[in-house]
């Protein structure tokens, strides 16, 4: 992506919207929003919404592939996912599994009919096994992927533990098997 300035950002944003067909990835967008909305003289959705010329709701939701897990941004980086309204539809599940799940069946599903979508993505019933099951055989080239489950206590203190660390919790789980690891690792040394 090229490095990033106020024009760059306008640019970006004014030639991928105000035109019939995009050139940009959603992802690439998205980051062109959220440089002007931090940009001090822009400093709200809505200063940046007047500028360009779209509603604070449309720019809301192009920011919304930057909440997405990192795996569901590079299928959108990709263009494996490219519409706005799946980015919506998908940020609008809580559980990033489940998210990651439905990202992963979007993009191998023959339908691009947003309605079809909707009924896939606000499915309530997607069973997490179905989820996980999803995943795994999804798995992208040089992606290791393991599932872990969390009872509701270890699931609230790891999300806790990363407000306070101001981490995410699937790069703290990372860190805390890292480190354990290590630790392991360690003691393997100091037997041999």
């Amino acid at each position: 992506m090229k490095k990033m300035d106020e024009d760059t950002a306008l640019s970006i944003i004014f030639a991928n919207t105000k035109r019939k067909k995009r050139y940009e990835d959603l992802l690439t967008i998205a980051k062109a929003f959220d440089y002007l909305v931090k940009l001090s003289k822009y400093s709200s959705q809505q200063a940046v919404a007047k500028k360009v010329g779209l509603s604070s709701e449309m720019i809301r939701q192009f920011l919304s592939v930057l909440k997405l897990p990192k795996e569901v941004q590079k299928l959108i980086s990709e263009r494996r996912i490219d519409s706005v309204d799946i980015v919506k539809e998908l940020a609008a599940i809580k559980d990033p599994m489940k998210q990651l799940a439905a990202a992963y069946a979007l993009r191998d599903s023959q339908s691009k009919d947003v309605r079809d979508i909707k009924r896939l993505v606000k499915n309530e019933d997607f069973p997490i096994k179905e989820a996980k099951k999803t995943i795994l055989n999804a798995k992208p080239k040089g992606l290791h992927i393991f599932v872990i489950d969390f009872d509701d206590e270890m699931y609230q203190a790891i999300l806790n533990s990363s407000k306070i660390h101001k981490i995410k919790p699937p790069e703290l789980v990372k860190k805390i098997i890292k480190d354990w690891l290590d630790k392991e690792s360690r003691k393997k040394n100091k037997r041999q």
